[in-house]
């Protein structure tokens, strides 16, 4: 079921992934094997708690994504890794229950619906549900919707 929701303010740390379209597929693999062996833990209570991928931005083919936790405001930042700061944002969101590879395809719905639906969309997305050995399981999409406010780097 597709549902436009209103999400709260949320802090990620993580690994910056910045890699051309066919270059992510080992890029970001890498970035979460890395992460998962940092040691660093998602904020836990949070209705978002866990670990999330963050589709910041696209251009010419050049993607950057974050690949992190929900942290709280407070949580350090370990060297090699960044926060960014996400203001309250509308979003349009789907479940995704399955293998990884579908998610695309999940999204691609959003897209979809949007159009239909007549909502001006960015490309900013969020994935939660990501879990180390990365397995199919349940993840909660969001792709932003316009007018939307842009996160920050902290």
């Amino acid at each position: 079921m597709i549902e436009t929701i209103d999400l709260p303010a949320l802090t990620v740390v993580g690994l910056l992934v910045e890699a051309h379209w066919n270059e992510l597929p080992k890029a970001v693999p890498a970035a979460w094997t890395r992460l998962f062996d940092s040691g660093l833990v998602p904020e836990s209570g949070s209705m978002r708690d866990g670990f999330v991928a963050v589709s910041i931005s696209r251009e010419k083919g050049f993607y950057r994504e974050l690949i992190g936790v929900v942290a709280g405001p407070d949580t350090p930042v370990p060297q090699r890794m960044m926060r960014l700061e996400i203001p309250a944002n509308r979003y349009l969101s789907i479940i995704h229950d399955g293998p990884l590879p579908g998610i695309a395809q999940s999204f691609g719905q959003l897209y979809e619906h949007a159009t239909k639906a007549g909502l001006g969309t960015t490309d900013f997305k969020l994935d939660f549900g990501y879990q180390p050995g990365l397995p199919a399981g349940r993840h909660q999409l969001h792709i932003g919707l316009a007018p939307f406010t842009a996160p920050k780097t902290a």
